[in-house]
């Protein structure tokens, strides 16, 4: 008689073959509606459903909608929990009725109710007021977590819209979450926050009469927890005070005074209510914002700049002071916190409450020399909109922007944007300036000076962007527009936005004529003539773009020795430069702002493509590790998207996140086999990334298979505790909390649950790598000579045939492993060992020629092999290839494959 145990484990592992194709088959877009509905029926009509089928059941209702009301719930009285996974995997068509849904709420499993509690208010189709009667129960209930997922259900049924007439269960739900302000687990105040700002809002816009006294308590309610122990809570207060829509001036006001004040007795403008309310609440609001800004944790500071936002908005006397304490915050030592700093100021600006006086100009044009490209651009933006109110501070801010120029040539283009811009929002400064302007302009044009084109080109742009859409010229030299001609391929950029290149040269052609202007107005020397660039009453019509030239033949040679000199520097602060950006973008990751990531890498890929040409050897090796440190981020912005809790996964992203995974995971793997001379920090952040890539992979997409993944999870992790052993370095957040998971699971991997690495993933962050000129770049050049589709090569059928390889490997030791592979069309792959010990040079540079046998040739006229060379991942000792006269472990590709033609040799 057959074993139980046996028996079970035998259909156990019979299901889980069967569940794959089953997968296989409801992915497949070719498999008919016949098979899938045979399919559903038979995972339907099991009597005992796994978490496994129940995945598949989502998949096939979200791959086939119109089957998907076919597909029964398993009962709540033989298995909450499942039922509960089971309206997990089909949530997005599910609809409960109100007895089902109450049911599954007050069932015995704890994990199942505080699910459904969290959900319920976005995704389930229950009666408003049945549905709050719940939530506002277990808001009660002795588990913090089921009271958690309670004010979360809350929360979401605000946030999809959700809208009730009943203004007092309104009232009863905003009182609640108030009282549960101060529960003792700090998840049930973080989501007590969310709940007291959305719905304190719902019960403010409830009443127009009544509008003011909400608000106002609304306000202090989220002031009160500015101080709370966690800092989580802290933020989530913060973010909270962005929804206010009307705040007493007299709370915002104590909102920046840590001493409370007595302005709400005195304020006449008010209704007596109101003052009596302020000075009841005066207490708890007292200095709110002023803590926060002093937070030690910089997501505290970040979020109260982002609240400032909203509430600058609504007094222009809090906008003022207000600024006071921004301008502190630009001496923060986070650049998130700056930027954030400068964005709300941005926003100020906009609205016309950004007023800037003496006291701030130091600060306020620091952040002009600020490391951070960020900060110094949303720096720009805020001068592009800004109107300064005085000579100084304008005279000021051009001298800063010369300086960011000179400190940081990278910024050019934004720069030559921003003199555009203050010069025509500045008419009157930049005509009081003009003398000292010009005289600099011409001296180093007559070659008096060290002659520095970009300074020349910035104040060239500042002189003529006023009067280029004005008849009258003002004070401004027509000789200048003349030399802005000379500079138009380099300043037309900063005119983008109100006319093109050709309307450009036009118009200083135009102005370059001029008769208005009289020389009077600035002390030229006694007899010099100020002519026209060009020579009659009309100026030639520049229908196309014709090429202008961009530099200035007086530069001497002298000049032009020091930039080469210089220019080995300027690279290396390229690459650190590019280098220094991703770390700062996880959080916008994190965050969801992918497009605007995936942007900014862009520009990243394009500034490191226009170096790579023209750097050394070093530096090349450096760059290309650069462009694919880039490419790595950029696929995991696009893998991290669908991750985010505002995302759905269905099958179709199932699949292309397989496919971007594969893609991340690959590209890791060539930062660490394809360079070499990496430092022990940046080892251990590429195996980070690796770590990061393996448990996506478990948590999110391997359902079933993940055992290959866990293990090479397990290899990974004991190599950074190897490193970490031999080296000072300490482990990363992410690093610990992924041991913690790693020690409780056992070998065979039964133990391994998908939620324990999900929640690693909010350990991670991005280290930033910097070019020390010790990384070298692993790679191979690979040519087959006199072989193209009209030279192809000769064979016959079934005999093996000779493919000539040039091949030149760059900094590939001797200890090294590597092939040829050989690819046919229908896909057979044939690899070829190449002994490096067989052939001359070293490990630098080594160049050689080799004849690769090719045994497998079929019975065709023609065919075309792809020819690639691959290096072992030796430092990945886990699952094994095991190929057959081939590599043990999996390839990294060290060229592009290229084409072999081969043709069949005629018996004639």
């Amino acid at each position: 008689m057959a074993n139980p145990d046996e028996t079970s484990e035998e259909n156990e592992t019979l299901s889980l073959r069967t569940l794959c194709t089953m997968r296989s088959l409801l992915l497949h877009p070719s498999t008919s509606k016949r098979t899938v509905s045979h399919i559903l029926q038979t995972l339907t009509s099991s009597p005992h459903p796994t978490p496994h089928s129940l995945k598949l059941l989502s998949d096939g209702a979200a791959r086939h909608p119109d089957l998907a009301p076919t597909m029964p719930l398993p009962t709540a009285e033989s298995s909450p929990r499942l039922a509960v996974e089971a309206i997990g995997a089909s949530i997005s068509d599910l609809h409960l009725d109100d007895a089902r849904f109450t049911s599954l709420c007050f069932g015995a499993s704890v994990p199942a109710r505080a699910w459904m509690l969290r959900n319920a208010g976005s995704s389930f189709e229950v009666r408003p007021g049945l549905l709050l009667a719940v939530l506002l129960g277990f808001t009660k209930d002795p588990y913090p977590y089921v009271r958690d997922a309670a004010l979360e259900g809350l929360f979401e049924f605000i946030e999809r819209g959700g809208e009730l007439k009943d203004v007092g269960l309104v009232d009863a739900c905003y009182r609640r979450a108030v009282q549960l302000l101060r529960d003792f687990d700090p998840c049930v105040r973080f989501s007590a926050v969310r709940v007291v700002a959305s719905w304190g809002m719902m019960l403010a816009a409830s009443s127009s009469e009544m509008k003011a006294y909400w608000s106002n308590d609304v306000f202090a309610k989220l002031c009160s927890m500015a101080r709370d122990m966690n800092m989580k809570v802290r933020v989530e207060a913060f973010n909270g005070l962005r929804k206010m829509e009307m705040v007493s001036e007299d709370l915002l006001l104590q909102s920046l005074a840590k001493r409370v004040s007595g302005r709400g007795k005195q304020k006449e403008t008010e209704s007596q209510s109101t003052s009596e309310q302020c000075v009841m609440l005066a207490s708890s609001v007292a200095g709110a914002l002023v803590h926060g800004l002093e937070d030690e944790f910089f997501e505290v500071r970040k979020s109260v700049c982002e609240s400032l936002r909203t509430l600058t908005s609504l007094s222009a006397e809090f906008a003022r002071e207000a600024l006071d304490s921004l301008m502190d915050v630009l001496n923060d030592d986070s650049a998130v916190v700056r930027l954030q700093a400068l964005e709300t100021m941005h926003h100020m600006a906009i609205n016309g409450r950004l007023k800037l006086h003496e006291k701030h100009l130091h600060m306020f044009l620091g952040a002009l020399v600020d490391d951070s490209w960020d900060v110094r651009y949303t720096y720009r933006k805020i001068l592009k909109v800004m109107k300064l109110n005085n000579l100084a501070l304008f005279k000021s801010s051009v001298d800063r922007l010369l300086g960011n120029l000179d400190s940081y040539p990278q910024d050019e283009a934004d720069v030559f944007s921003t003199f555009s811009h203050l010069g025509r929002n500045h008419k009157k400064f930049v005509s009081l300036i003009m003398k000292d302007t010009f005289e600099q302009v011409e001296t180093a044009l007559e070659g008096n000076v060290e002659f520095d084109s970009a300074r020349i080109a910035a104040l060239l742009i500042l002189s003529i962007s006023a009067p280029l859409l004005n008849a009258d010229v003002g004070r401004i030299p027509p000789v200048m527009f003349s030399y802005a001609v000379t500079f138009l391929g380099r300043i037309y950029n900063a005119f983008s936005d109100i006319m093109d290149r050709d309307s450009l040269l036009a118009r200083l052609c135009e102005k370059s004529r001029s008769t208005e202007y009289s020389a009077t107005n600035i002390n030229l020397t006694e007899g010099e003539e100020q002519l026209p660039l060009f020579e009659g009453d009309n100026a030639p019509n520049f229908s196309s773009n014709e090429v202008i030239g961009t530099h200035m033949t007086r530069e001497s040679k002298e000049l032009a020795d020091n930039q080469i000199q210089q220019q080995q520097s300027l690279d290396d602060e390229v690459i650190n430069y590019i280098l220094a950006k991703p770390p700062a973008m996880w959080l916008r990751i994190q965050s969801g702002h992918t497009k605007e990531v995936l942007r900014s890498l862009r520009c990243l890929k394009e500034l490191a493509a226009m170096k790579h040409d023209s750097l050394g050897s070093g530096d090349a090796d450096a760059l290309a590790f650069t462009i694919l440190y880039l490419r790595v981020i950029e696929l995991l912005a696009e893998v991290w998207e669908p991750l985010l809790p505002a995302k759905k996964l269905c099958s179709q992203r199932i699949g292309k996140m397989e496919l971007k995974l594969g893609k991340l995971d690959r590209r890791v793997k060539e930062l660490m086999s394809r360079f070499i001379g990496l430092s022990v920090e940046e080892e251990l952040n590429v195996l980070e990334l690796m770590l990061l890539t393996c448990a996506l992979r478990i948590c999110k997409i391997e359902i079933i298979c993940h055992n290959h993944t866990l293990k090479r999870l397990k290899a990974l992790y004991l190599r950074v505790e190897s490193i970490l052993k031999e080296s000072s370095a300490l482990p990363s957040n992410f690093v610990v909390e992924l041991g913690k998971v790693l020690s409780t699971i056992s070998t065979d991997g039964g133990s391994c649950s998908p939620l324990q690495f999900d929640a690693c993933l909010k350990f991670f962050s991005l280290k930033q790598f910097m070019s020390h000129g010790t990384i070298k770049h692993v790679n191979a050049e690979l040519s087959i000579p006199n072989n193209d589709m009209e030279h192809p090569l000769p064979f016959v059928s079934g005999l093996p045939v000779g493919v000539p390889c040039e091949i030149t490997l760059h900094n590939i030791s001797s200890e090294s492993k590597l092939w040829l592979r050989m690819t046919l069309d229908d896909g057979f792959v044939q690899h070829v060992f190449l002994d490096l010990d067989c052939f001359e040079g070293s490990e630098v540079v080594r160049k050689f020629t080799f004849v690769a046998p090719f045994y497998r040739t079929p019975d065709a006229y023609c065919l075309t092999l792809k020819v690639c060379i691959g290096a072992e991942c030796l430092f990945e000792n886990v699952g094994p290839v095991q190929r057959f006269r081939g590599p043990k472990r999996e390839l990294v590709l060290l060229c592009k494959e290229k084409q072999v033609y081969l043709s069949k040799v005629n018996k004639d």
